[in-house]
């Protein structure tokens, strides 16, 4: 299975890797020109490039180690001193959009380290500042076995850090791939092996550590392989293709953490196979709450943007909607993918993807591999199952069952009950709404478009009073508005003075389809306009109604 794609990828980061092949290979472009190019994410282009590609030079001129006696000597590709307080950068460990993650020697106390780092560009974009300082104080609330803890802050060289656990492990996706390619398991020293290609040292687990019920070594703490292989017998713990119980343990222990965050009001928001780590104790680590947010706040700020990899993103967060059940979608998505080796949803169009997610096709695990148990399969599809009515109300739920499977006992909660007629009529209203705003952003190629889509619920009769109605519905013509100027290079403003000059499309031009969906939703929210009173409003809307109308020649 391909671990990473453009599927997974933020949009500024798909358009950084066009620019920078682009220039490696010799042709010489104006940053500006390419920015003009890409207005919706021009500002950010032009603020942005310069520093990343600083850091991809640093990146490919550092040296890199032949074995772990020259790890010291490496190179950092954060740019500038090697330094950053009290932390010596050693390498590179990983990279995401809230920041670079370093193993580092904290020289006061002597200890291998992760630093995550926001860059120097990102420290004055306010946002970013607040949701990397967001990050740190969110880890650094929880404490969990399957946590990754945070064990410093602060700011040094005008960049903003804190300092972690370092997890001698690799993630999921790295298991799945490599479960995905042979037939042979995977052991504790694959791992050890990975860190001895990077020629990185590896301390790894302590002999004398307690192992962990839920760990993958509590199965074979007592059983001796007496037919393994020489090298195979201090093995603690193995990983095959068709290691049900194990991958239930795997899922256990993200549940359990998962569950902590949530008790204490944390909702991780981006669960997937990358942020799962597998040390060589067989021990999970549940890790980047760069997304996360707290309960609290999403209530008071009414803000739940989507954010996080597409694959495994709950189908309620297309409308709005997060709770601790879309935690448990993400994990139960990311365990069917361990399960079966392979994507969920296998599609490489963006805008299918989105429509298999919110329509939830997913296909029963057992009609893929007939020998997966059938009590496994019942619990991928409870903690998947598209209405999160459905699912189990909590982490805690679903570690329940994966423990009372994991030892052999029947699974008797995951059962998913026939939905009633009011939840059916519901789930076909909404899908109809989510599949018109699907047809239009599969022209815009981009997920960022999808972040508008919490503007166009209709205006509630609860809010506290008409101002707040009229702002609400003000903000959805807006984020409509923004769907125009992809589909004809100008904005829709240019079009409305000049409505006279537009000539209708040809009868099979592709842009047809999208403006008729753009037309619904204007008129749905005409309709509310007017059911309130807002003549100005319903005035305007009729004029965007009318101009798309002349462009579909229906007048």
């Amino acid at each position: 299975m391909s671990t990473s794609s453009e599927l997974d990828r933020d949009p500024l980061e798909l358009l950084f890797t066009e620019y920078l092949e682009r220039t490696r290979a010799g042709e010489a472009i104006a940053l500006e020109d390419f920015a003009a190019r890409h207005p919706e994410l021009a500002e950010e282009i032009c603020d942005l490039f310069p520093t990343m590609m600083s850091l991809e030079e640093a990146r490919v001129s550092r040296v890199q180690p032949t074995s772990s006696h020259e790890f010291t000597a490496m190179t950092s590709s954060i740019g500038g001193p090697l330094r950053l307080g009290d932390y010596e950068l050693l390498r590179e460990i990983g990279a995401g959009g809230m920041g670079i993650v370093y193993e580092a020697l904290q020289e006061s106390m002597q200890r291998r380290v992760a630093v995550k780092v926001l860059p120097r560009e990102f420290n004055r974009d306010k946002l970013r500042r607040q949701r990397f300082i967001q990050e740190a104080r969110t880890v650094a609330k929880l404490s969990h076995r399957n946590i990754v803890p945070v064990i410093d802050f602060g700011e040094a060289q005008d960049r903003c850090y804190f300092t972690m656990q370092l997890i001698e492990g690799v993630s999921l996706d790295w298991v799945i791939s490599q479960l995905a390619a042979s037939p042979a398991p995977v052991y504790p020293s694959d791992i050890r092996l990975q860190f001895d290609h990077q020629g990185v040292p590896f301390n790894g687990t302590d002999a004398s550590d307690e192992v962990d019920d839920d760990s993958l070594a509590c199965e074979f703490n007592t059983i001796q392989k007496k037919d393994a292989e020489a090298a195979r017998t201090a093995e603690k713990w193995h990983l095959k293709r068709d290691s049900w119980k194990q991958f239930a343990r795997i899922g256990i222990q993200a549940a359990k953490a998962l569950h902590n965050a949530h008790q204490a009001g944390i909702l991780h928001r981006d669960i997937k196979p990358g942020n799962l780590l597998l040390d060589e104790g067989g021990i999970i680590w549940v890790t980047d709450f760069g997304l996360a947010k707290s309960e609290k706040e999403l209530a008071l700020t009414g803000s739940n943007d989507l954010v996080g990899t597409l694959r495994y993103i709950a189908p309620e967060r297309f409308d709005g909607h997060f709770d601790v059940r879309s935690d448990v979608y993400a994990l139960g998505i990311t365990l069917m993918e361990l399960v079966l080796q392979r994507h969920v949803f296998e599609t490489e169009s963006r805008a299918v993807l989105m429509k298999q997610i919110i329509a939830g096709r997913i296909t029963p695990p057992r009609k893929i591999n007939s020998s997966i148990p059938a009590g496994f399969e019942r619990i991928l599809l409870k903690a998947t199952a598209l209405d999160p009515d459905q699912r189990y109300a909590s982490a805690s739920a679903l570690l329940q069952d994966l423990r009372a499977f994991s030892k052999g006992q029947a699974v008797t909660s995951a059962r998913i009950e026939k939905p009633t007629r009011r939840t059916r009529r519901k789930r076909i209203r909404w899908n109809f709404t989510t599949g018109t705003l699907v047809a239009i952003c599969v022209t815009q190629l981009a997920l960022l478009t999808f972040l508008t889509y919490r503007v166009f619920q209709p205006a509630s009769p609860g809010l506290g009073s008409i101002t707040e109605v009229r702002k609400d519905l003000l903000d959805r013509v807006g984020a409509l508005d923004a769907f125009y100027q992809p589909l004809f290079g100008r904005s829709l403003g240019e079009d409305l003075n000049r409505q006279d000059e537009i000539a209708p499309l040809a009868a099979d031009d592709s842009r047809r389809d999208d403006l008729q969906q753009l037309a619904k939703l204007y008129r749905h929210t005409a309709a509310e306009a007017q059911h309130w009173g807002f003549r100005e409003a319903q005035s305007d809307l009729d004029q965007r109604i009318r101009l798309i109308t002349k462009l579909l020649g229906e007048q």
